[in-house]
């Protein structure tokens, strides 16, 4: 299934049941996002309730991803949300570590959301002109020295009503499908 335009959003998922009581669907899936692919759609029988929690998630508190960082552009806000909630300071308290994620970690999107998004990290906010920007960078592996190394930063901005129209699509597909 293909809900929504790979030239500007779209998800794309292929139910794969498995022939035991698994309590979760299970699948393939990736996101689209203007022709650029984030997330492995190749890896087969993933556990797609995470994605579908972490959209449902973001659709129900949509408006408390509105925020203004204060900073330069999306690379800044990215590598200031990884390093508040991913990288973090040796300095900082157990306490400080706890604030950053209650005051920041509604802006994760799917770091390590099923197997599709293994060695990713992502995050979505919204800014005052009500546009989401998802931001992401997949881990590739470099078969040179053996090891995964940062991919690029991708910094993608779509209009609200789209993210709404094309996750509202792949959470009631989820919905409907899930005891199948």
């Amino acid at each position: 299934m293909l809900f929504g335009n790979k030239d500007i959003y779209a998800i794309e998922v292929y139910h794969q049941p498995l022939d035991n009581d698994s309590f979760y669907m299970t699948g393939r899936m990736c996101i689209h996002l203007y022709n650029t692919m984030f997330g492995n759609i190749d890896d087969r029988y993933c556990h797609l309730y995470v994605t579908y929690a972490t959209l449902l998630s973001k659709i129900e508190c949509l408006n408390e991803l509105e925020h203004n960082f204060n900073l330069d552009n999306d690379c800044d806000i990215f590598n200031f949300l990884d390093e508040l909630l991913y990288i973090g300071d040796d300095d900082r308290t157990l306490e400080q570590i706890k604030t950053d994620w209650e005051q920041y970690g509604n802006f994760d999107f799917m770091t390590n959301a099923g197997e599709m998004f293994d060695r990713t990290k992502s995050f979505i906010y919204m800014d005052s002109h009500k546009k989401i920007h998802i931001l992401y960078q997949e881990h590739k592996y470099n078969e040179n020295i053996k090891d995964f190394i940062d991919g690029e930063i991708i910094c993608t901005e779509l209009d609200k009503e789209t993210f709404e129209h094309v996750t509202n699509g792949f959470i009631k597909w989820y919905e409907e499908n899930r005891n199948k």
